[in-house]
């Protein structure tokens, strides 16, 4: 089902069933934050200091990211 026919659907519901959609996709959104915070806190909590970086080290990696694009 393309993209395009799902917000059609979605616009033929009504307010109930619209705002129960809205939630459902509000929680699968929350589980994919809840993912990336627990594996952000797993490499926090890592205790190898083999895998830490100093500051000069992340300042370079930092410095390779892409700037966002302006809108």
């Amino acid at each position: 089902m393309s993209l395009e026919i799902l917000k059609q659907e979605a616009a033929a519901l009504d307010d109930t069933s619209r705002k129960e959609l809205f939630s459902f996709l509000v929680s699968l959104r929350e589980q994919q934050w809840a993912g990336q915070a627990r594996k952000l806190g797993r490499a926090l909590d890592d205790s190898d200091p083999n895998r830490w970086l100093t500051l000069d080290e992340f300042q370079s990696r930092l410095d390779q990211l892409p700037e966002p694009p302006e809108n």
